[in-house]
């Protein structure tokens, strides 16, 4: 009698829903579980995305005044395992899985993970990401509970890879993270009441060693805010960011990372409203800083202002200051950060009531919510 024929391996995840027009994917279970569901279920996507990525990169990376042909870069980034394997075993594991589930090699999963690092420590001619936080405490809210909020300005090609993660893990805390296709967080929020968001900076001094986006990851796994804080300095860092922490109580750390310097911001009001944008505030930093992005101040001070001004703001009042919500605070006014609201996706984290309030611009999806 002939054997059976083995069932074809598949790869379910528990969630499917959009939120806020951003999809919301649910995993649960070992590291290596969670990669293989997040890898079999986004495989055509983290495909296509990889090429997108290698093309913007190859022949533009330049590495001692040379450009780089796209096997030099995939060597390069073979480099970045080890520093990633160690920082976080279990983040990486996830990786791994990721990449066999999925068809690539590990190697391209680390170019979407790391995008914007190595845009720095290649020397890339091109300003960070757009994005805008604003940390509002409890005198500027409408619930008088702290408030993240992060506000992207994508490449408008990457807007449709913005996906919602949310990561049941068999040990550790349950997470909800904005990411780029499952991977390269940007902002997020974890049950030991934590609310996590990330600036992109471009600077001087990146180098082979630890992504940006796996230190951010590793703060969702963290149990306290001191742990989070010392994990997100792990170097040396290919590229540059600030990261926001945020707690449930409104405890909040701001610092500003760059290949081989960390600088923590001054807070020397915790009850006022904290903004920043895509340059450094430490004057410290300016000599391995890059600002090749002239919106960055203009944005910051918009921002301030409606943030200062604010008293009881709600998640769709916060929309609205950025277009992407029509509320008498925001309607027929321009946009904080003065861009528009093309290819944007708003993220707002109340880590005490554990609720996300997003929304991406593009489609007839209003602000909505979820529970983490």
């Amino acid at each position: 009698m002939d054997s059976p024929v083995p069932r074809r391996k598949t790869f379910p995840v528990s969630s499917a829903e959009v939120i806020g027009g951003l999809p919301l994917i649910s995993v649960i279970g070992t590291p290596r579980t969670m990669g293989e569901h997040l890898g079999g279920r986004l495989k055509p996507r983290l495909q296509v995305l990889a090429q997108y990525l290698y093309e913007q990169l190859a022949g533009a990376a330049q590495v001692e005044g040379q450009t780089m042909a796209p096997d030099d870069l995939r060597r390069r980034l073979r480099e970045s395992v080890l520093p990633a394997a160690q920082h976080e075993p279990a983040l990486w594991m996830e990786i791994e899985s990721m990449a066999r589930a999925s068809g690539l090699p590990e190697e391209d999963l680390l170019l979407i993970h790391g995008y914007g690092d190595l845009l720095s420590s290649y020397n890339f001619p091109l300003p960070p990401a757009r994005s805008t936080y604003i940390g509002l405490g409890s005198p500027h809210t409408d619930n008088g509970l702290p408030r993240l909020v992060l506000v992207a300005h994508l490449d408008p090609a990457l807007l449709p890879y913005m996906t919602l993660l949310k990561r049941i893990p068999a040990h550790g805390p349950v997470s909800l993270s904005l990411t780029l296709a499952g991977l390269a967080p940007m902002a997020g929020m974890s049950e030991a009441g934590l609310a996590v968001a990330t600036n992109e900076l471009r600077v001087r001094d990146g180098v082979p060693g630890q992504f940006n986006a796996h230190l951010l990851a590793s703060t969702l796994t963290a149990p306290s805010l001191d742990d989070a804080v010392q994990r997100v300095q792990q170097g040396p860092r290919q590229g540059g960011m600030a990261v926001h922490l945020m707690t449930n109580g409104g405890d909040r750390v701001s610092l500003e990372l760059s290949g081989k310097q960390v600088m923590r911001l001054d807070d020397p009001f915790p009850a006022s409203p904290r903004v920043h944008t895509n340059h450094v505030l430490n004057p410290r930093f300016s000599a391995v800083s890059t600002n090749l992005d002239q919106t960055s101040r203009p944005r910051l001070a918009k921002a301030a202002a409606y943030a200062v001004a604010a008293s009881g703001a709600s998640p769709s009042t916060i929309a609205g200051w950025f277009g992407l919500e029509r509320t008498t605070q925001g309607s027929g006014r321009q946009p904080a950060d003065g861009m528009g609201t093309e290819a944007t996706v708003i993220f707002i984290a109340d880590p005490a009531t554990k609720t996300l309030h997003v929304r991406r611009s593009g489609t007839p999806a209003k602000l909505e919510s979820v529970r983490l």
